[in-house]
């Protein structure tokens, strides 16, 4: 097979990463003119458009983000600000009941804990809204329960989270061009390929895998 044919590794590789190069670009630059408001709906976006273009190699990665971040603006940034909220919160209440440096109350854990539960519920919920027509409500229980159902498979997503942002640190923000769409790609083989499609009927399987369907959500 050669290298540089258009159906070899060099064009499949090299145009998914650039695909990822895109879409990375797009959530921080959506982020950064929203002030972080739409930071929830762009990466429910990348999580589409990664899952229909990567994964399943249907349209094209700007046209699939384009439309999942205008039917979903709306409900993700409303979870996303439910999620910074709770956070806000959370850091509030932990610099008022500090116990001091180098001590951690009981009410300083559980404010810990809300906070981890909170990225717990993150990892099911964006993937969940990417791909299926869910009410916030719902959305939010049942991602709690599927993050404590398949706990491996959450601390394995919520731990590659943790790792990616360090790594950006420590390196000085080098790996920013690709951190967001790689840890997409990552939630989404891990949660919506692994976990999700055991949930889904079977009509949800068919407007999911089958290209004929007109819409990407069911």
């Amino acid at each position: 097979m050669n290298f540089f044919h258009s159906d070899g590794p060099f064009q499949k590789y090299g145009t998914m990463i650039f695909d990822l190069l895109v879409l990375n670009g797009l959530v921080l630059s959506i982020s950064a003119l929203t002030l972080g408001l739409g930071f929830g709906a762009s990466v429910t976006g990348l999580i589409y458009s990664i899952d229909r273009t990567l994964f399943e190699g249907r349209g094209y990665a700007l046209e699939n983000f384009k439309k999942s971040l205008w039917q979903n603006w709306k409900q993700a940034t409303l979870l996303w600000l439910m999620a910074v909220l709770v956070f806000s919160g959370a850091f509030i209440l932990q610099d008022m009941t500090s116990a001091g440096p180098g001590n951690l109350s009981i009410f300083g854990l559980f404010q810990w804990a809300i906070m981890v539960e909170t990225v717990f519920v993150l990892l099911y919920a964006i993937p969940t809204l990417a791909l299926l027509e869910v009410k916030i409500l719902p959305l939010v229980r049942n991602s709690f329960i599927l993050a404590h159902k398949h706990f491996l498979t959450t601390l394995t997503g919520a731990g590659a989270i943790a790792l990616g942002l360090y790594a950006n640190m420590q390196l000085r923000g080098i790996l920013i061009i690709l951190l967001v769409s790689g840890l997409g790609a990552l939630v989404n083989k891990l949660v919506t390929r692994t976990v999700l499609v055991k949930y889904m009927t079977e009509d949800q399987r068919v407007a999911l895998f089958d290209s004929s369907s007109p819409h990407g959500k069911m």
